[in-house]
């Protein structure tokens, strides 16, 4: 081996990824230079799930299981781990895999789709039923389904709400009480019908 012919004036890798008989060693003016490969086989990119869409293995067009993608979720997202379908309660353990193309169609449990807005905005959560503070906190849910029993709160939660397009066809939904419990509600077009004198309004 030509390396150990020469007393190196540096340290080798502790692990390297190749031999170091492999390397291309050189002498040069100012002494010895040495070139390992900065890639690996793809049998290490397998053996180290990791290495996947790093530079290192970019190279190679290779695909891994679904346990291993499930056990790795920084790399479920990426073109080794596409193809795969997950398990529902796989899917339902985080935004991670909701989003993937491998758990589309997935029927949430509604405790799920009311942990997270991004849940709740996915279209396997389209029939779930909400609790009110859960659609109050989050009036972008004004149209879901499970906020429809809600909508004259949610509506009158502020003047902005109680102008949008979105709640044009609540007036029937909204009670005088919800009306009267905001002054600039009140006032809107969408409380004529419960509160025609706007006497009634807080200042």
């Amino acid at each position: 081996m030509f390396f150990s012919k020469i007393k190196l004036q540096s340290l080798l890798p502790v692990d390297p990824i190749e031999e170091f008989d492999s390397w291309a060693w050189g002498e040069h003016p100012n002494g010895l230079g040495y070139k390992a490969r900065n890639s690996l086989t793809k049998e290490q990119c397998v053996l180290n799930p990791t290495t996947a869409g790093t530079v290192h293995c970019r190279n190679y067009d290779y695909s891994y299981p679904v346990d291993i993608c499930i056990k790795y979720p920084e790399i479920a997202g990426l073109k080794v781990c596409q193809g795969n379908r997950y398990p529902a309660e796989v899917c339902a353990s985080s935004l991670t895999f909701a989003l993937l193309e491998g758990c589309a169609g997935t029927e949430y449990p509604a405790e799920v789709c009311a942990s997270n807005i991004q849940f709740a905005l996915l279209e396997g959560c389209a029939d779930a039923q909400y609790p009110k503070d859960f659609c109050l906190g989050n009036p972008v849910l004004i149209s879901a389904k499970g906020c429809e029993q809600f909508k004259g709160d949610i509506c009158t939660s502020s003047l902005e709400l109680a102008e949008s397009s979105s709640c044009s066809g609540a007036a029937d939904q909204i009670t005088f009480l919800q009306c009267v419990s905001n002054g600039d509600v009140c006032r809107a077009k969408i409380c004529d019908k419960q509160v025609p004198k706007k006497s009634f309004c807080k200042a």
